[in-house]
């Protein structure tokens, strides 16, 4: 089946990846990946962060973790369009658009691929992503210069309290197979409402999918 994406440069049509046979990232490519779509980003002024398993390797390895598979990057909500009107260009450099279902887009090159993870306006002082996890504002819109492949990249200002939330008090200590969310306060309430409470859980999410 066919998928498009409505641009300011015209329509980008994809096909949706099969996702269930994850492998292990390939570094070398990552990198150049990674690398080739900051150059585009930052020529057209396109903010994005390191997130997720990304910024754990990053700050913990000065590098990617090696069972790790794929690289985590996020963008605000309001700076998505200027993401997608940067794809012809990254398209141009060799990659494919892989998924996107209006909360998380995918791009790959080389079978290494790439994770856009888009955060809107929560309620109060929070920013939600596709996965109804969510985050104070402040850790997505307040950043820091950090050195990663010897290039700069944009991280939460409070970078360790963030990687805290995250992966737990011990996200210094290499554990494998350790989601971000299993550590969300957020996401723990939403299983409990979810297994205790289904109803109200039902009308939460009516709440927010309209929001």
């Amino acid at each position: 089946m066919k998928n498009k994406i409505y641009t300011n440069n015209g329509i980008i049509i994809f096909e949706q990846k099969d996702f269930s046979e994850p492998k292990p990232i390939d570094t070398v490519k990552a990198t150049k990946n990674l690398l080739a779509v900051k150059k585009i980003l930052d020529s057209n002024n396109t903010r994005f962060g390191l997130i997720f398993g990304t910024l754990l390797g990053a700050v913990r390895e000065a590098s990617f973790i090696k069972h790790d598979e794929d690289v985590d990057l996020f963008v605000l909500e309001e700076d998505k369009e200027k993401l997608f009107n940067c794809l012809n260009s990254i398209i141009d450099e060799g990659f494919q658009v892989c998924r996107y279902d209006k909360k998380l887009l995918s791009i790959i090159r080389d079978d290494e691929y790439i994770d856009f993870y888009f955060f809107r306006e929560g309620y109060f002082f929070y920013r939600t992503c596709f996965f109804g996890t969510t985050y104070r504002k402040k850790y997505l819109e307040e950043t820091r210069d950090f050195m990663f492949l010897d290039n700069i990249f944009q991280v939460p200002k409070d970078t360790n309290k963030f990687l805290k939330i995250l992966y737990g008090p011990e996200w210094r200590i290499p554990k494998k197979n350790i989601p971000a969310e299993a550590n969300s306060p957020y996401v723990k309430l939403r299983e409990y409402i979810k297994k205790y409470f289904p109803y109200i859980f039902k009308l939460i999410n009516l709440l927010i999918n309209k929001k």
